[in-house]
């Protein structure tokens, strides 16, 4: 799918028409703006300079142990207005930034992510699993069974995807593991959130993610007035890694609405 990325072609809903568009990107557990490295390659690509459309802000979620202060993270350094991209946890980060300041929010794209809590008896599962993954020597972040969930079958053996992934797991480290994970699995239920959502949103899917499925994303983007819905072949629970053409096709066409 090739993008129609042209300047002209674009109208910057909220947006001065002659500004590029802020774009803050919000990574899920373990990963940082390489993430989003193959977006802006796309772009770039396409448009001849990233510039000419968005400017990309990367905020990384390494240092708090909450939802509530990743959120403050986010509005602290964020442009006073902006559009919002928040794949997995940044999209719970994403839901509590709408809590907040939704007047900051120009646009909304909710990548892999979901909007219930976790009922408690995933939430302690999930902090063993911290704490045993963490004290573990080398730490891993990311392992062989976890990539089975986490990716389509058919990219499993793309030697290239799968260093990524677990070079920024490694490169985060166990802290930032410990920290993530506490603040996923204290996070607020947001469903409350959705229906006061009155903003341009699309919301994506691999449809091989295996760790929030399409099902519950189908759920969330009709609780969202307006709200546009893909489910991307080929792509698991990284759509921004497995199919970032087409992501990044679908991020302009959210910028023009």
């Amino acid at each position: 799918m090739t993008a129609d990325t042209s300047r002209s072609a674009i109208e910057l809903g909220g947006h001065g028409s002659s500004d590029r568009v802020p774009v803050v990107f919000l990574s899920g557990m373990l990963a940082d703006q390489r993430m989003w490295q193959p977006t802006v390659d796309v772009l770039a690509n396409a448009c001849g300079d990233t510039g000419h459309l968005i400017e990309p802000v990367f905020c990384e979620l390494f240092d708090q142990d909450s939802v509530g202060d990743m959120a403050t993270a986010v509005l602290d350094s964020a442009p006073d207005r902006f559009a919002l991209v928040g794949m997995s946890m940044g999209g719970y980060v994403a839901f509590d930034i709408l809590r907040r300041a939704p007047e900051r929010v120009s646009h909304l794209m909710l990548v892999n992510t979901r909007a219930t809590e976790d009922p408690p008896k995933i939430r302690r599962r999930r902090m063993l699993l911290a704490h045993l993954v963490a004290e573990n020597t080398p730490f891993k972040g990311v392992n062989d069974a976890m990539l089975d969930d986490l990716i389509h079958p058919d990219n499993r053996k793309d030697a290239g995807l799968v260093r990524l992934l677990t070079t920024m797991a490694d490169d985060c480290g166990p802290d930032v593991f410990k920290r993530q994970s506490k603040a996923v699995a204290e996070r607020p239920d947001s469903t409350a959130v959705l229906a006061d959502i009155n903003i341009p949103c699309s919301v994506m899917v691999g449809e091989a993610d295996r760790v929030i499925s399409p099902e519950s994303h189908r759920d969330m983007a009709n609780a969202i007035t307006g709200a546009s819905f893909a489910v991307l072949p080929g792509a698991g629970h990284y759509v921004p890694l497995e199919a970032p053409a087409v992501f990044a096709h679908d991020l302009i066409a959210l910028l023009r609405r």
